[in-house]
């Protein structure tokens, strides 16, 4: 997939919900399940076995896993824009933009990433890989 964003993506794959529109396909609204990868605090990639048509917004409920043992998920409302999907080993994998978070959403994707990726653990591996 052509790379349209310039914050840096995580590995991630985290759990999403996302509402499937396909009315123009003669299908009913749907909730779909997902796994998000490449994670950024512009966007991700979304891989499900429902292809989202490009252009359309996309509401989506991200499921961030806990950073310690013990803790709950963390679920982030937000919309995204569908730029592209493309089908990869057997599933979709959907390019999202975020448009827009609900509540402090996007506050909470940073300090998620920053906990997560940012540390001089996370740091060191990835340089020495």
């Amino acid at each position: 997939m052509h790379e349209t964003y310039t914050s840096t993506r995580y590995p991630a794959n985290w759990p999403v919900r996302f509402l499937c529109d396909c009315k123009k396909h003669g299908k009913p609204i749907a909730i779909r399940e997902g796994f998000a990868h490449d994670i950024s605090l512009t966007g991700m990639r979304i891989r499900s076995d429902h292809h989202i048509c490009s252009g359309k917004e996309v509401a989506v409920l991200l499921k961030v896993p806990p950073l310690v043992q013990s803790g709950i998920h963390e679920v982030i409302k937000l919309v995204g824009r569908s730029l592209l999907t493309v089908v990869h080993e057997g599933d979709f994998l959907t390019e999202i933009e975020f448009a827009r978070f609900e509540n402090d959403g996007h506050a909470q994707l940073r300090h998620h990433l920053c906990r997560r990726f940012d540390s001089l653990f996370y740091v060191s591996l990835t340089r020495t890989a």
